[in-house]
């Protein structure tokens, strides 16, 4: 990477004054990881288990999100919209688009049954894919955020030995359902609770698994696309004047981008290096180097990307390089404080050698990030 950060910082100055903080996409990565997973899963018609993204799918947490992976050119039947709380405007979009839908509970099933009875005459029911959560109850793992499979949990329906008939009966109610969604959770979750919860199902009636009647999609989202991502930002300064207080650097992006590593550093953080302006490694002996405090742009005391970060001296004009960013940094974004968004990249090495870069997202213009907060003349609501 020491080539690409000199290309990116030093050949083509993409930080800048007015440009101060970056995200960099590796394609090269990215591509990488998708072939492999490809090859974990057969293809043609010989197994029940012809993956999903063999042609890519996209799973989608909103209506927006889905609208998105349509006008991407993904399938419909290759998207996945598994939000928890659905209007009955994001339901009507869902089955008019055709892809598939996972309901969470009872009352979806109802609107569902509702628009398909109301205004569902256009449409061919035996062809539609909806599925019902439920939640096996596996327990939990060791971040409690993201526990979807305990009995507190937000997500789909319990299935316990008092709740197993009446699940079933929804599905005799509703004819039309016809899959199952299960997430037990992602992230600090073992293994053995992924296992269990699969070995719990097949033990009941495992052959049926198998006569390839039957389409098995999983997701594996954050895997894919984590490590391809890094985000660049400048030394903007540095603050040392207290001897006993460690030094803060002070940079572009705080909670404003990594809103999980500010609340929560505990969990999640990421490993930092340190360039020079013109993108070559610093580098430091064992004896050496600075502890610091790296401070994020925002206008209150708790914005810290990271607290004690050992690095070699830095200078006004270094680049951080904050790693793993390429799930849940920039689609998290707060506009709190209106800071614009990084541009975003993409980078491949090309078979010839030559690095590509490609603008995926452009620097947005300040009436751009304003536009969140609305009109300056706003639309008076009347009676008719």
């Amino acid at each position: 990477m020491d080539s690409i950060y000199n290309t990116i910082l030093h050949e083509y100055a993409l930080i800048n004054d007015s440009t101060p903080s970056i995200d960099l996409f590796d394609l090269n990565y990215f591509n990488s990881r998708i072939d492999s997973l490809k090859s974990v899963f057969p293809q043609g018609g010989n197994s029940p288990f012809t993956h999903t993204f063999a042609g890519l799918g996209a799973e989608c947490a909103s209506i927006s999100e889905v609208l998105l992976a349509l006008s991407l050119d993904f399938e419909p039947s290759k998207v996945i919209y598994d939000s928890p709380c659905k209007t009955r405007e994001d339901i009507r979009i869902a089955l008019d688009t055709g892809v598939v839908m996972n309901l969470d509970n009872e009352w979806e099933m109802e609107m569902v049954d509702e628009a398909l009875a109301t205004d569902g005459s256009d449409l061919d029911i035996d062809s539609l894919s909806i599925g019902l959560r439920i939640n096996p109850l596996v327990g939990g793992g060791n971040i409690d955020i993201l526990n979807t499979s305990t009995k507190a949990s937000k997500f789909g329906l319990p299935l316990r030995e008092d709740t197993e008939e009446k699940i079933l009966n929804l599905y005799q109610k509703y004819k039309w359902l016809n899959g199952i969604h299960i997430h037990v959770g992602s992230q600090g979750v073992p293994l053995n609770l992924f296992v269990d919860a699969t070995k719990a199902e097949l033990e009941k009636s495992a052959p049926e698994l198998f006569d390839n009647k039957r389409r098995v999609i999983t997701e594996f989202g954050r895997s894919l696309a984590l490590k391809a991502g890094k985000t660049l930002t400048r030394v903007h300064f540095i603050k040392d004047w207290i001897p006993e207080i460690r030094p803060i650097i002070q940079t572009n992006v705080g909670v404003n981008q990594f809103v999980r590593e500010t609340y929560l550093p505990k969990v999640w953080t990421h490993r930092i290096t340190l360039l020079d302006s013109k993108g070559n490694l610093k580098s430091k002996q064992e004896d050496q180097g600075v502890t610091y405090d790296i401070a994020g742009p925002l206008c209150f005391q708790g914005d810290y990307l990271k607290s004690r970060v050992h690095l070699p001296k830095a200078e006004k004009g270094d680049v951080l390089v904050l790693h793993d960013t390429g799930a849940y940094c920039m689609s998290m974004y707060s506009r709190y404080n209106s800071i614009i968004p990084s541009v975003v990249y993409g980078i491949e090495v090309l078979p010839n050698g030559e690095l590509s870069i490609e603008c995926f997202k452009e620097k947005e213009t300040p009436e751009e990030t304003l536009a969140i907060w609305g009109s300056k003349s706003p639309r008076k609501i009347s009676l008719k």
